[in-house]
């Protein structure tokens, strides 16, 4: 099913779901390794400079995927609450799931005015250089970055919060609560 049930989310919302998380993870490897790699090394023969075109360049899909996403999410109706969720997990689970909603977007607009402004611009996976509506401003990119770096780390927070809580109700709780949104399993 495409849309989203009473009791489970659908196919759509669930490969949103999954695409912008496996994307994350790419994103952290990616960062540590470009930051990481030295100029004139490669790692699986990608240089450095590869790295950073694809870290933008995933950056910008992140983007389009949220919007998508949220899209989705205003467009379908969501599933009920698991009734195993005490009312504290479900008003901490809604501010946590804004908040991730907010990094998906913060992290790569930041990225994206940091390279601009910086002057690096973005290379779409080291094909298409984009134009650069924005110029070189200095101070504009520094304060692009410390958001991004510090979004980053944020996200990393209500990440885990969210793989805990599901984790949490699923294993512990024994009630099959990952069951509404892994890939291929159904209630």
């Amino acid at each position: 099913m495409l849309k989203n049930s009473a009791t489970q989310y659908g196919t759509v919302a669930r490969f949103l779901h999954w695409a912008v998380f496996l994307l994350f993870v790419f994103q952290y490897v990616s960062a540590n390794i470009m930051t990481n790699l030295a100029r004139d090394k490669t790692l699986f023969g990608l240089t450095q400079g590869h790295y950073y075109d694809w870290h933008k360049s995933i950056g910008l899909t992140v983007l389009g995927l949220a919007v998508l996403r949220w899209l989705w999410r205003k467009m379908t109706v969501l599933p009920d609450w698991a009734p195993t969720l005490s009312q504290a997990e479900r008003v901490i689970s809604h501010r946590n799931e804004m908040l991730l909603y907010g990094c998906m977007v913060l992290l790569p607009v930041s990225g994206y005015v940091f390279v601009m402004a910086g002057g690096f611009g973005v290379k779409l996976f080291g094909l298409h250089p984009l134009p650069n509506p924005i110029g070189k401003q200095e101070s504009l990119a520094a304060l692009a970055l410390v958001t991004h770096i510090v979004f980053g780390y944020a996200a990393v927070v209500f990440i885990a919060w969210h793989v805990g809580l599901g984790l949490k109700h699923h294993l512990f709780d024994q009630d099959r609560f990952l069951n509404r949104m892994l890939p291929f399993k159904r209630q």
